[in-house]
């Protein structure tokens, strides 16, 4: 009988294959931080049933290699949703991103880009007077937040209310009529970009039509359209100038002068899936 005491020795403790696998992501899991960003609109614009209805500030998480996929997804591109899909990605809070305001996505989005890829965005410039393409370096850090709607001696002084369905309200010099205007979520302003395409001769009534909840107690659309066609222009003016007085947004501008004719103009960053790529 041969002795095999010697030539028997025991094996290390090692891991099943299932536990170097539950090893593995163990060592190589990442959380990935948040941020909190601040949003122009204050979350007064939101009516009350909306998530960010009185949120001065949202979570937002830091962007990773899934958000470029989705940024560089032509498919995505093609059906115009990768933005969609992009904040869907990184806002902490469960929310239909496309009702967010225009403003707040645009605040998100920097936000976003700053904690991808820094400060610094170089985006190719057409000049407006001759066509010359040239770099502009931004700097993300230079932005400014319009919040006048917070100014309570001028909504003092123009006899504007924002109501609880975050409704901007007001009475107008000549027709008398009381008006109730929403800022534009995505929804909106795809419609509006739709109505616009087929018909380019109704810019003025149309954008009315489109920033107008009700006049006085009537949400008819019909009965809106017919009103706004016989609104008086000193009226028409008035909504829209403070509207836009009102409107929270986040610009980003820079003097640029064309090396080419000498065109000088405050050039805006067009903030689109293109402002992601550094280059």
């Amino acid at each position: 009988m041969r002795n095999n005491q010697r030539r028997v020795h025991h094996a290390p403790n090692r891991p099943t294959p299932k536990a170097k696998r539950a090893s593995s992501r163990s060592i190589l899991h990442y959380e990935v931080p948040t941020e909190f960003v601040d949003l122009p609109s204050r979350g007064i614009f939101y009516d009350e049933n909306h998530p960010f209805h009185q949120k001065e500030s949202i979570e937002i998480r830091m962007m990773t290699a899934k958000e470029e996929d989705i940024l560089s997804s032509q498919s995505l591109i093609t059906k115009g949703i990768a933005l969609d899909r992009f904040f869907e990605s990184i806002i902490v809070e469960d929310v239909d991103t496309k009702t967010l305001l225009n403003g707040d996505r645009s605040a998100i989005m920097i936000a976003a880009r700053i904690s991808g890829y820094g400060f610094a965005y170089e985006a190719n410039i057409t000049c407006p007077n001759c066509g010359n393409k040239s770099k502009m370096v931004f700097n993300l850090q230079d932005k400014t937040v319009n919040d006048a709607f917070s100014d309570k001696q001028y909504m003092s002084d123009n006899n504007i209310v924002i109501n609880s369905e975050g409704l901007i309200e007001l009475d107008l010099p000549i027709s008398k009529f009381v008006v109730f205007l929403k800022m534009l979520n995505s929804y909106d302003q795809e419609e509006y970009l739709s109505i616009l395409a087929d018909d380019t001769d109704t810019t003025i009534t149309t954008s009315l039509n489109s920033i107008i909840h009700r006049i006085n107690d009537c949400e008819d659309r019909e009965q809106i359209a017919t009103a706004l066609q016989n609104l008086p222009a000193k009226d028409s003016k008035y909504i829209r100038d403070i509207f836009s007085s009102l409107t929270p947004k986040v610009e980003l501008k820079r003097d640029f002068a064309c090396g080419n004719c000498f065109h000088k103009q405050s050039m805006e960053v067009p903030l689109s899936a293109a402002f992601f790529w550094p280059k």
